[in-house]
């Protein structure tokens, strides 16, 4: 039996610590193919740590500096020092949405065949959420757009930020070879904007077990992630009060990821009938995911793949999700759970409750119907997908890429000095003419460049 070659690869990812599902997607990926004889370095930061070991490169540096999103020498240079010692023959690259412009002309010049996993829609987005202001699912594209559909009430933006989403998105056009969507509704997306090479390939899953002896309740919700804007938290809350209206009997838990706000915290504590708990091990999920009833997922951004998903599936616990993004590929009404209009709590609790009322036996069907549709996601015939894919790249003919987003001085010291001067930011905005001075002279670059007009007059 003749092995398969072993290829020498590279994961680049912005953070080095599984604090999301790209995080935790990324390191799963390289811990099964060092496991498949693969050699596998990994480029990451972090705010907590510094390492320099022979497969592990991790950056000391903020979680995001706005500073830091048009030249990043740090990062580079270490960037540059980690692909000299490793060699790779292929780099696979997973979220870097806050690295610097800088760091990703050098990965092009690097001239190494490419491949991208898009873990959300920030490829198309300047914000990842791909929702307009009045909740509506937007088509993408990053442009004037941005700025005519109110789409900043979702998330606080300027045209800095989409001048730099539409660079990196450019830049990584022409760098990558393949982009991996998790999702087909990404995958269609970035398909019409005019990425090529776009594979659609469901990510894995590692089930998280329970204590064995953990028994479901029959009344008990959950709702598993950040408690920020784009996870719908807000929404869940509004429609408890309604579920539990019919019953008092429901309860809800919420497994608080990330570092929720004190005032969210104090708020959340406040509501009847909710228990909140913080810093939870993803290990330990696992007795969460087996006695609730019900997993709530009540995003109101666009959705790729979500890990949480996932592991429900595994678990065999039903969903109840927002129809945006790709979770109604996930949750099938009346198979697998069933979905809800996004920000719309009346339907929410609706839907909840025609959940909690489903019968043993419908139930126990509805177990099973997740857990056949896990085996779809299981880690090994990913991993060898993956590998296959790696080697089809590998033998490609490639060769270091001109920078595509013409990163000269001029531009450069325009953007740093806006960045630096913008009201709220790392400095003050003392002199408005001047920086009126700022953007006007930062159009014309645009304009130099044949981007699309994103600066307001």
């Amino acid at each position: 039996m003749v092995r398969p070659r072993v290829v020498r690869i590279l994961q680049l990812n912005t953070y080095a610590d599984p604090i999301g599902g790209a995080e935790v997607y990324a390191l799963t990926l390289t811990r099964e193919l060092r496991q498949r004889g693969h050699v596998v370095g990994f480029f990451g930061t972090s705010p907590k740590r510094e390492v320099d070991d022979e497969h592990l490169r991790v950056v000391r540096r903020p979680l995001y500096d706005p500073l830091l999103l048009w030249r990043e020498p740090a990062v580079r240079l270490a960037l540059q020092a980690f692909v000299r010692r490793l060699q790779p023959e292929l780099i696979h690259v997973h979220n870097v949405h806050s690295l610097g412009l800088d760091v990703l002309e050098a990965l092009g010049a690097l001239g190494i065949p490419t491949v991208q996993s898009v873990h959300d829609f920030n490829m198309v987005c300047p914000n990842s959420w791909c929702v307009r202001g009045d909740g509506s699912v937007c088509p993408g594209g990053i442009g004037a757009q941005c700025f005519q559909h109110g789409c900043q009430k979702n998330y606080p933006f300027d045209a800095e930020v989409v001048l730099h989403a539409l660079l990196r998105h450019r830049a990584l056009s022409c760098i990558v070879d393949v982009s991996i969507c998790p999702s087909r509704s990404l995958a269609e997306r970035m398909e019409h904007h005019g990425r090529k090479g776009v594979v659609h390939i469901p990510n894995t899953i590692e089930p998280i077990a329970g204590s064995g002896t953990d028994q479901r309740q029959a009344k008990e919700l959950l709702y598993v992630g950040r408690l920020t804007p784009e996870k719908g938290v807000d929404y869940l809350l509004q429609a408890l009060p309604l579920i539990r209206e019919h019953d008092p009997e429901v309860h809800l838990t919420l497994v608080a990821g990330g570092s929720p706000s004190t005032k969210v915290v104090e708020r959340v504590r406040r509501i009847a009938g909710v228990s909140l708990f913080l810093d939870v091990p993803r290990a330990e999920l696992g007795r969460f995911y087996s006695t609730a009833t019900v997993c709530v997922l009540p995003s109101i951004w666009c959705e790729n793949a979500p890990l949480v998903a996932l592991e429900c599936l595994a678990a065999g616990l039903p969903m109840v999700a927002s129809h945006i993004g790709g979770l109604p590929e996930l949750v099938e009404d009346g198979v697998t759970g069933f979905t809800f209009r996004p920000r719309d709590p009346v339907d929410l609790a609706e839907k909840t409750r025609r959940c909690l009322a489903l019968g043993t036996e419908a139930r126990a069907r509805m177990s099973a119907a997740l857990r056949e549709r896990s085996s779809r996601f299981q880690l090994a015939p990913h991993v060898t997908r993956i590998e296959q894919l790696y080697r089809e790249v590998v033998r490609r003919q490639h060769g270091p890429v001109a920078p595509a987003i013409a990163l000269d001085g001029d531009l450069l010291a325009v953007l740093e000095q806006l960045t630096r001067e913008k009201p709220g930011g790392p400095g003050e905005l003392r002199a408005p003419d001047r920086r009126r001075v700022l953007v006007a002279r930062l159009r014309r670059v645009a304009r130099a460049l044949h981007l699309p007009k994103i600066f307001p007059n």
